[in-house]
């Protein structure tokens, strides 16, 4: 069986012409995998818990279509009309409270896609069996706890596929980080969402796979083209293939503290894309602007975002200092994430690690049941 991974999409991400960006992605994605006999999700496929009604009918409109196709592949123990299996777990970005529905397994509950936290669906085709084992993103601090409590292991005659969104130790610095001998031994191959780089390693012998993300949430000098995995389960043959149609980006880091250079760059990879455009014969409105992102010691940027802002997506990163421009959709989330942060350190103090329900609870301005969760 021909298995195809897409992974991190965000859907909901961005605002005006951005927030087309992940359904364009998608699209191409599952056009890039309608070869595909059953397509795995690794989460964050909604870049938010709960994302607003058109974006989760648009995803669900695109999720309707590649399930429509006719693989030929049975889901065994599991009653759905899908005839295409898309198999996904939710990721960080849509974890919700324990008792609150997610959007992931919204979708599964519509008939959408199969959502799986810690449990597993098996598949077959022409005597040709697939387990598929997934893990949902749970709390990073109780990551290597849940792992070990679920226990799970290869199921026999199958082809056995692990896959969760989690941080793993190796590939993120961060607190409460999963190490890679922590995930369960014995299966062919292991897949992870939630780092946005794509990178291939090995666990327990098997491949190791992080796809990274569909859509450029930021630009760093490692970034690189979104890309679909495909694997050929049966030979366990693994290649990827890159979206060819997305928003292009850059990323340069300046020496001195030039303006004048900055504008010289600028105007050279902007007049690039027209020329190619017109030599190609397609309409420059067509043109998505690119991502920029400009590291340099500090310089006046005002004139440069006048002459260029209406061209490109730019953002500056000041040396030592680390000030970059933002959008005010930015703004907003960096005042959220500072007041996750306070209650995430004052609740340690108290001695409450799970602080994300009392978060999400305070969000929907739920203070009542914040004072008897706190109370208990």
């Amino acid at each position: 069986m021909l298995m195809g991974i897409i992974s991190d999409i965000h859907m909901g991400h961005g605002e005006g012409e951005r927030y087309e960006d992940p359904f364009d992605a998608f699209e191409e994605a599952l056009e890039l995998c309608k070869d595909c006999d059953f397509l795995l999700l690794p989460g964050d496929i909604f870049d938010s818990r709960t994302p607003l009604t058109e974006t989760i009918t648009r995803a669900a409109v695109l999720l309707a279509k590649a399930g429509r196709k006719d693989s030929g592949v049975k889901i065994l123990e599991k009653d759905t009309n899908l005839r295409t299996p898309i198999i996904a777990i939710h990721g960080t970005h849509e974890r919700r409270s324990k008792g609150l529905l997610n959007p992931v397994e919204a979708l599964d509950k519509m008939g959408f896609l199969i959502h799986l936290h810690c449990n597993y669906v098996v598949l077959e085709k022409g005597g040709e069996k697939v387990c598929i084992q997934g893990l949902s993103a749970v709390p990073e601090q109780f990551s290597e706890k849940v792992v070990k409590e679920w226990a799970p292991k290869p199921v026999p005659n199958c082809k056995n596929v692990f896959f969760l969104h989690q941080s793993i130790a190796g590939f993120l610095y961060a607190e409460h980080l999963l190490l890679l001998e922590s995930l369960p031994k014995g299966f062919d191959l292991y897949v992870n969402g939630h780092i946005h780089e794509p990178k291939e390693a090995t666990c327990h012998g098997a491949p190791f796979i992080i796809p990274g993300s569909l859509v450029h949430t930021q630009v760093t000098s490692t970034t690189k083209p979104a890309r679909v995995y495909k694997v050929d389960l049966q030979n366990m043959k693994i290649w990827w293939e890159e979206l060819q149609n997305q928003r292009k980006f850059y990323y340069k880091a300046f020496e001195g503290a030039d303006p004048k250079e900055v504008e010289n760059y600028l105007k050279e990879i902007l007049d690039e894309p027209k020329k190619e455009m017109e030599a190609d014969g397609i309409s420059f409105k067509a043109f998505k602007k690119p991502l920029i992102k400009i590291k340099i010691k500090r310089i006046p940027t005002d004139e440069l975002m006048i002459k260029f802002g209406d061209k490109a997506f730019i953002s500056f990163g000041f040396e030592k200092e680390e000030i970059e421009t933002k959008t005010l959709e930015e703004h907003v989330l960096s005042v959220k994430d500072m007041g996750k942060q306070l209650l995430k350190d004052n609740l340690k103090e108290a001695g409450i690690e799970e602080w994300e329900p009392i978060f999400e609870l305070l969000l929907n301005k739920k203070q009542e049941e914040v004072i008897k969760m706190l109370e208990k």
